[in-house]
């Protein structure tokens, strides 16, 4: 992703039908249950991001090292199963676009160019929310502080090309039709 390794190695895509997809569609597919049980669990602790870092490999910390060294210890592992550890940038929203495409967001980011980070083509016409061609169904979490039992999902209609990131919220679906 960089030119200087020392940056670590930062996820740039999710292969569709891959297991990062898989694990982020389930995670989607059961939101209502996060927002009930939000105390316990979050999907953002579930869901694998574009923008995420590895950060180790086996409890070995490789922040600071090139894909060729994370590749090497992977390769190295003397267990059939590696347990990667990921990091994700602060504050962030997770935005789920479709076929378990997400990407860690900041707050203020447009809607459109995330889409295209995570490989979502986005019809477009006049570019300045007018035509709403671009309009697309959002669903995201109640952010009161309130009782699990109360806690509700809710939804609106964005415009892709002039819509942007709000804060404080964990997730944001824009797969929803």
């Amino acid at each position: 992703m960089d030119s200087d390794p020392s940056h670590g190695v930062v996820i740039v895509g999710i292969v569709p039908n891959g297991n990062a997809a898989k694990r982020n569609l389930h995670a989607f597919a059961n939101k209502s249950q996060y927002v009930k049980e939000k105390e316990s669990s979050s999907i953002g602790q579930d869901c694998i991001c574009i923008r995420d870092k590895i950060t180790s490999i086996n409890g070995t910390p490789c922040h600071d090292q090139s894909l060729e060294q994370v590749m090497q210890q992977i390769h190295e592992s003397t267990s059939h199963e590696v347990l990667v550890e990921v990091g994700r940038m602060e504050p962030s929203t997770i935005l789920h676009y479709s076929r378990g495409q997400c990407i860690a967001a900041k707050a203020g980011e447009s809607y459109g160019f995330l889409a295209k980070k995570c490989g979502v083509d986005i019809e477009y016409e006049c570019r300045t929310g007018n035509c709403q061609t671009c309009s697309r169904y959002m669903e995201f979490p109640d952010k009161r502080n309130c009782e699990a039992s109360e806690r509700r999902i809710y939804g609106r209609t964005i415009l892709n090309c002039v819509g942007t990131v709000p804060r404080n919220y964990e997730w944001l679906d824009i797969s929803c039709e």
